[in-house]
């Protein structure tokens, strides 16, 4: 009887080790099969470690922009096109990381969970095919706006969260790949999409995010006066201005970007107000464009002294944005305050147990803040800009002239929204190291905004 219940006990010890096995590699197999089936080593899939049999990617409007034929990779027809979503397709080699080769490569090889990899074998074959939301025609023209200069255009669809436009600069011809390392500083960060991965010293455009703080915290900011004399001393510290403005409002210390006026509400907001409006507007966390993480920009203003704090609120001090992160942002105040996530996937596939899906879209203030802070943008870009510029379809828009120091040239954004139900655009423009935003950045956005609007 005492051996019949050992053997009992040793079998059903087995039993268990092979019960836990199982669910072990039921989990292992759910969250990590699609990235075991795209390794180098599948002959299905890669030959000399190069892919051979991918399904084809598409921009929104069919057109191909990355195939196979014949076991070799093949692009856009146009040099130009190719160039521009270069970051969103992939090169030859998988060297961007964010790219649609590197992030849906379960969709591309037409993994599926249940069948391993697949081809449908309809006449379409949109079993293993992609479609992005970009418009390959678009982002060429933004990629001819930068004129080679380093940075990023971004437009997306506030209302749905598509991504129209994505453009990073520098890049390159996939079909005709350049010797990188003959000319380092030219490619500096060529592999790095700029809208998604990289961030940036915001400057002025920041001072939306404490407008933003100051409309919900501060009583009838509306009617506030600020005077500038072109500084504000802190202590034995200084924040200069470009400009002595005098008596100002809200709306006027917008317009004119005005430091000192900025400076003040920063310190009347507090360390702890201004961080926690910074955090609603996507600083210090990321995105997920389908399941691609955006990089996190940073405020930090836990240990920051009076005049730091100031420099903060103004878009300074150590403060950094993403501009994918920003653009939402933008969006979010354009939209009643509700941020719609970005994404970049044309549909969705219901047989993926891949994060493909876009992110969660979130209320970050209200409405009714969202209406005061619209208008407030809408007066500013007016008396700057004036009615003529995108007559009709209500250009709301912030520059910005982030000082980065060590002799360098600012980096120069533009990031606003297209009021327009027809049209609910919303934009960033960052050239690193451009100079004034109004003056560099500005000019590209609008162009590219303009061809947006015809597009659609």
């Amino acid at each position: 009887m005492k051996l019949l219940l050992r053997r009992a006990a040793i079998l059903l010890f087995f039993s268990l080790l092979v019960l836990v096995g199982l669910v072990i590699f039921t989990w292992q197999y759910v969250n990590n099969s699609s990235t075991w089936v795209q390794h180098p080593a599948n002959r299905h899939l890669y030959a000399n470690g190069k892919p051979i049999n991918l399904g084809t990617i598409y921009d929104r409007a069919g057109r191909v922009l990355l195939q196979m034929i014949d076991g070799s990779m093949s692009f856009h027809g146009d040099k130009t096109v190719r160039t521009a979503v270069m970051h969103a397709t992939g090169d030859m080699h998988n060297n961007v990381e964010t790219s649609a080769q590197m992030a849906f490569p379960d969709r591309l090889s037409g993994w599926n969970i249940i069948n391993g990899i697949y081809r449908l074998k309809s006449r379409s074959g949109s079993g293993s095919n992609l479609t992005l939301t970009l418009d390959a025609e678009l982002c060429a023209a933004a990629y001819e706006e930068l004129s080679g200069r380093k940075g990023t255009v971004g437009i997306y669809n506030y209302q749905t969260g598509e991504i129209l436009c994505m453009v990073s600069a520098p890049s390159f011809d996939p079909e005709n790949p350049p010797d990188i390392d003959a000319d380092p500083e030219k490619y500096e960060g060529v592999y790095i999409n700029r809208l998604l991965s990289a961030v940036y010293t915001p400057g002025s455009v920041f001072k939306l995010v404490t407008a933003a703080a100051a409309i919900e915290n501060i009583e009838n900011i509306e009617e506030k006066r600020f005077y500038c004399d072109g500084k504000l001393q802190i202590g034995g510290d200084l924040v200069t201005c470009m400009s002595a403005h005098g008596e100002i409002s809200l709306s006027q210390a917008l317009a004119s970007s005005c430091n000192v006026a900025f400076g003040q509400l920063s310190l009347e907001l507090g360390p702890e107000k201004l961080q926690r409006y910074a955090e609603l507007a996507g600083f210090n966390s990321s995105l997920e464009v389908n399941g691609i993480k955006t990089a996190a920009g940073r405020v930090e203003l836990a240990d920051a002294k009076d005049v730091e704090l100031a420099w903060a609120g103004i878009g300074q001090y150590t403060n950094t944005a993403n501009p994918l992160n920003f653009m939402a942002y933008m969006g979010a105040i354009a939209n009643d305050g509700l941020l719609v996530n970005p994404r970049i996937l044309r549909e969705r596939r219901v047989l993926s147990f891949v994060n493909a899906s876009a992110g969660e879209n979130k209320q970050i203030f209200s409405p009714d803040t969202a209406k005061k802070l619209k208008a407030l943008i809408r007066e500013s870009t007016l008396s700057i800009y004036g009615e003529d510029t995108m007559r009709g379809l209500g250009l709301c828009a912030k520059s910005g002239t982030a000082e980065v120091g060590g002799g360098k040239r600012p980096h120069a954004w533009f990031a606003g929204f297209l009021d327009s139900e027809e049209f609910p655009f919303a934009f960033v423009v960052v050239i690193e190291n451009g100079g004034f935003g109004s003056r560099v950045a500005a000019p590209v956005a609008l162009k590219v905004l303009q061809a947006a609007v015809n597009s659609f």
